[in-house]
């Protein structure tokens, strides 16, 4: 895919009286016709990268290039409105440009169909609620018509309808548009909806860069596996043929050929299956439930086994997740190539 912004060696420091950030990112690309998501946690200096690469920040080392007759145009996490109606906001963005306007006027309208705020036009802007001013900001940023486009945090203080409805607004307009998008989140959820890569960031380092399934399923060190939702990390011992023995009583069967010795076992909830005869995976014997919540889409189940706490989804309404207790005690499976293996120090780090 062709490349709109790339981020080379790039390394920030900034100082307070009472501390010091850095952060460190070797390389980071945003490609044409895709959305990057930047996944971490608060303080991780998502906003800080994301200022550099459109040009507010100055690296103490590296840089950002992109094509000198690119538009970069940023989204900020409080998004503001001018004063008048939600046309003219999107509309004055474009008579900056010296367009016709005939031109400002369609492009202006069409892109308040695209947010799905059309109806919206002559409304007074400071009368929009929070996801109304939202989409707002990115229908101005569209109407732009930019190389790259960032977000940040663009789905704050909006419910989870709200966010879903967004997200795939958002998508429909990459795909119509081809603007390379790098959106800042702390949500995995939305991270995952919207992105076709993730890149996480912890404490000011780039830990991950790669397609959205691969950082997913692939985390490359435990902290990573965390933030993106591996919750069952098991201490383990791998053996020559690659089985992981949990607490040298119950194995894991694994695909993995590394050295044996001691490692974390991780395995997506959703790859925890319920072992009911259909050949899903390798039976790993039972387990009992301890908890169980749902959304109505999902039931999540927590289970005990081999003395560890493991979690597993159901789809909600359907077999097992009508019938379930706590106290049952139910069979487990899974399918060895979904087992992800991380070498572990002896002294439970990594």
């Amino acid at each position: 895919m062709t490349v709109a912004l790339r981020a080379h060696g790039l390394e920030l420091r900034s100082y307070s009286s009472d501390s010091e950030f850095e952060l460190l990112v070797p390389d980071l690309t945003v490609h044409r016709e895709e959305v990057l998501a930047i996944l971490g946690p608060n303080g991780a200096g998502k906003s800080t990268l994301l200022r550099a690469l459109a040009g507010l920040e100055s690296p103490s080392v590296g840089h950002v290039q992109g094509k000198s007759d690119d538009r970069i145009t940023m989204v900020f996490q409080r998004p503001i409105a001018f004063a008048g109606s939600v046309l003219h906001n999107v509309s004055v963005a474009l008579r900056a440009q010296k367009l016709p306007r005939a031109i400002v006027e369609r492009r202006s309208r069409d892109a308040l169909d695209h947010f799905g705020i059309v109806d919206l036009a002559a409304r007074s802007a400071n009368r929009l609620s929070g996801g109304e001013l939202r989409r707002l900001a990115l229908a101005r940023a569209f109407a732009l018509e930019p190389a790259v486009l960032l977000l940040d945090e663009p789905f704050d203080d909006l419910d989870a309808r709200a966010q879903e409805n967004l997200s795939l607004d958002l998508r429909e307009a990459v795909a119509r548009t081809g603007t390379a998008v790098a959106v800042v989140t702390h949500d995995l959820q939305r991270a995952a909806l919207v992105s076709d890569r993730i890149a996480v960031l912890l404490d000011g380092a780039l830990r991950q860069v790669g397609p959205k399934s691969e950082v997913l399923n692939h985390p490359v060190d435990f902290e990573t596996a965390r933030l993106v939702g591996m919750t069952n990390l098991i201490s383990a011992e791998l053996d020559a043929q690659g089985a992981a023995w949990v607490l040298g009583e119950r194995s894991i069967p694994t695909t993995c050929r590394d050295v044996p010795g001691p490692v974390w076992v991780g395995l997506r909830p959703e790859h925890l299956k319920l072992d009911v005869g259909r050949g899903e995976g390798e039976s790993i014997g039972d387990g009992r439930v301890t908890a169980h919540s749902s959304d109505g889409v999902l039931t999540t189940l927590s289970l005990e086994w081999a003395g560890q706490k493991l979690r597993t989804h159901l789809v909600s309404g359907r077999g097992v997740a009508r019938e379930v207790s706590v106290g049952n005690r139910l069979a487990l499976s899974l399918r060895p190539e979904d087992v992800h293996v991380l070498r572990r120090d002896v002294d439970g780090g990594l």
